[in-house]
């Protein structure tokens, strides 16, 4: 288990075959990136995150060696215009999961050091100080 000090976390490779990690209270489970578009350094990461704890956990950071920045994302209706926003964290009540994908919640991923590997490390960090190191694969829509 790989623990965060003030939403700093170190990095530490947990790799399960099926794409599913586990930290002591939240799942991480199928992790992909989308491959970017070629030229540009940003794209979008999908999983669910299952929170197995009685307490709601919050998602505040996750990280990657392979990208400069991540940010938790929403998608709101404002005036018929879909749009994209950054929120500060994502809470996953207690005992259930929440979904980020293409067209809701996701990750966007900017300054991207191309071209991705196949498999990309990736750490979650919790308001809890508890943080989970997973692997995520690269997805081509193409």
């Amino acid at each position: 288990m790989k623990f965060c000090l003030k939403r700093v976390c170190g990095s530490v490779l947990l790799t399960v075959a099926s794409f599913s990690a586990t930290a002591e209270s939240v799942l991480v489970h199928d992790p992909y990136v989308r491959e970017p578009v070629p030229g540009r350094s940003m794209s979008a990461a999908f999983m669910t995150l299952t929170n197995s704890s009685d307490q709601a956990q919050r998602l505040v950071s996750v990280s990657a060696p392979w990208a400069s920045s991540i940010e938790i994302h929403t998608h709101l209706h404002e005036n018929g215009v879909m749009k994209m926003r950054q929120i500060e964290s994502l809470e996953v009540p207690a005992g259930e999961s929440v979904t980020l994908e293409p067209g809701g919640l996701h990750l966007m991923l900017f300054g991207l050091k191309t071209p991705l590997k196949s498999e990309l490390p990736m750490t979650f960090c919790f308001d809890n100080s508890e943080c989970v190191a997973h692997t995520a694969r690269l997805f081509s829509p193409m």
